[in-house]
């Protein structure tokens, strides 16, 4: 079993979710912190790329929102250029940067956005974040903004309203620069008009299916069969798998993985691990109050646990060509048909 793991995680697995930005930008007066808090648990994985996500508290929106997201792109570019950590690391603005970190078994860090507070309403500035090297962007966290609205950590409950016109030209805009549009978070009308203005497949880095854990965040069957049907992807996300404590277990997650499968298809699944305890801890009470029951899985809670997912596909009984999609290659296939 573990020779057929090692095998399976050779290429490198690929997540397009981790709150990395953040962290690093929160301990922006240390140095060596992607080294010393995260390169070991991700080369213990098998990591391959990770998306670095540019993710704001509720403490810096909206006046700080821009500041704060540019000195996180800057904390990302500067670790991953430290030169301990550039033998490890490479930030990867372009598929031939995806290509050169894979070939070279470095540890590929995609800068992403969760959440457009950052922009205001200057699409102007979007350019200036395609210039830095974003490359993934989703609309919004739980929040609303000037895109739209976030979708509630609970069955019911989100906004009834779509995408504003700023939403509508932040999608268009995003697809003229071949930046992958990322569906989480966003609430159930505008994913609908996400769908209805999309011209390229879709990406929903981290989301779980609302048949195990029922809240708007998550995703119904409709819409995780309209993400395969636009060819998009689904990261199944490690954190809102259960509300209950007893059942959120790498079972239950691997339950999610294959719903998706049986909905959308095989190609439809990749991971999206959202990792975020560190972010969560640091939270105000009614922050963590809005995010509802969470509950991590004891034995899928960092990078280094990824194997145990794959070995419990393999006890499932997932044929290899099958768990390669799941770990990187359907993520492969949509960033090779966005990005340039």
């Amino acid at each position: 079993m573990q020779s057929r793991i090692d095998r399976l995680h050779a290429p490198g697995l690929i997540d397009l979710h981790y709150d990395l930005g953040m962290d690093l930008y929160e301990k922006r007066r240390e140095h060596g912190v992607l080294v010393r808090n995260y390169r070991d648990d991700m080369r213990a994985g098998g990591m391959g790329v990770v998306a670095a996500a540019i993710y704001l508290e509720n403490r810096y929106v909206p006046e700080m929102a821009l500041h704060v997201a540019l000195s996180q792109i800057a904390r990302i570019v500067a670790e991953a250029q430290d030169p301990e950590a550039a033998r490890d690391f490479i930030v990867c603005r372009s598929l031939r940067d995806i290509d050169t970190a894979r070939a070279a078994h470095k540890i590929g860090l995609v800068i992403t956005m969760e959440g457009v507070e950052p922009l205001g309403t200057d699409l102007n500035l979007l350019h200036i974040f395609h210039q830095l090297g974003v490359r993934v962007i989703g609309l919004t966290h739980v929040r609303r903004n000037m895109a739209g609205d976030g979708g509630v950590f609970a069955p019911e409950g989100s906004s009834r309203h779509g995408l504003t016109a700023f939403g509508k030209d932040v999608v268009r805009e995003c697809e003229a620069l071949r930046i992958l549009v990322d569906l989480a978070h966003i609430n159930p009308a505008g994913f609908d008009d996400i769908l209805s203005i999309a011209t390229r497949p879709l990406a929903v880095s981290h989301s779980n299916a609302r048949k195990y854990y029922n809240i708007e965040r998550n995703m119904s069957d409709d819409q995780i069969r309209a993400v395969g049907a636009a060819g998009g992807v689904i990261g199944v996300n490690a954190v809102l798998v259960s509300p209950v404590k007893a059942e959120t277990t790498i079972d239950r997650y691997i339950d999610h993985m294959e719903h998706i499968a049986a909905l959308a298809g095989v190609d439809a699944v990749a991971i999206g691990f959202d990792f975020f305890e560190r972010i969560l801890n640091r939270l105000a009470p009614a922050e963590q109050a809005v995010l509802g029951h969470i509950h991590f899985v004891p034995d899928l809670n960092n990078h280094s646990h990824a194997r145990n997912v794959t070995r419990r596909l393999i006890e499932r009984g997932w044929p290899d060509a099958a768990i390669e999609k799941f770990l990187y290659g359907n993520w492969l296939r949509l960033l090779r048909a966005v990005l340039t």
